[in-house]
């Protein structure tokens, strides 16, 4: 069984570098150049990740992630392909498979979908074994956040895949029909990027 975390992450690479550092993409406010950093930060130094808004240590995580922009975006780049050191968890595959497989494909997604060219009709393959896995991740995760940050019941369906139902019983009722890889999209909030079909009880 290939590590799907593995080939997103490739993927991600791939697309990165397709683009300057400059590009759009779907992540307000990040342009691939912080999207490349985000993903060396998550890798090797996620204490970075929330260090920054500290109040103590605030100033010196700041100085740190800027001494890593500072290498440059090939650089960045070159070092989300690498991964993260070997002694850290996601680097055994069942734990990449379960931190990583999402998380790549959405911001794969993130940066393909973000340009002025992308064709939908022309989006990339996805395979069946990431299919499955962004269903049961999303199903546990993301579905539920969706339902909670727009405060509706919502019942997700992919033919072939499933059907679950998140959100309290007396909310509205939304239903939204896709692919798992979309369903995804749309629940991590990239809803006009996502294709989808949206039914309003």
């Amino acid at each position: 069984m290939s590590s799907t975390a593995s080939e997103q992450r490739k993927a991600l690479v791939s697309a990165l570098r397709t683009v300057g550092p400059e590009a759009s993409t779907l992540c307000e406010g990040w342009a691939a150049e912080d999207m490349a950093l985000h993903i060396v930060m998550r890798d090797s130094r996620p204490d970075l990740l929330v260090g920054q808004g500290l109040p103590i240590v605030g100033a010196r995580a700041r100085k740190a992630i800027e001494s890593l922009k500072a290498e440059g975006y090939e650089n960045l780049v070159d070092r989300a392909s690498i991964g993260p050191p070997s002694y850290f968890p996601q680097s055994f595959a069942p734990v990449n498979d379960a931190m990583n497989s999402a998380e790549f494909y959405i911001h794969t997604e993130d940066v393909l979908r973000a340009q002025p060219d992308f064709d939908l009709s022309q989006r990339r393959a996805v395979s069946e074994e990431l299919r499955r896995r962004l269903w049961k991740q999303a199903s546990v995760s993301f579905f539920p956040m969706a339902a909670r940050k727009q405060n509706r019941r919502i019942s997700f369906f992919s033919p072939g895949y499933g059907a679950t139902t998140r959100g309290p019983a007396s909310a509205p009722l939304m239903m939204v029909h896709g692919a798992p890889e979309e369903l995804i999209l749309w629940a991590a909030g990239r809803k006009e990027q996502a294709e989808v079909d949206i039914t309003e009880a």
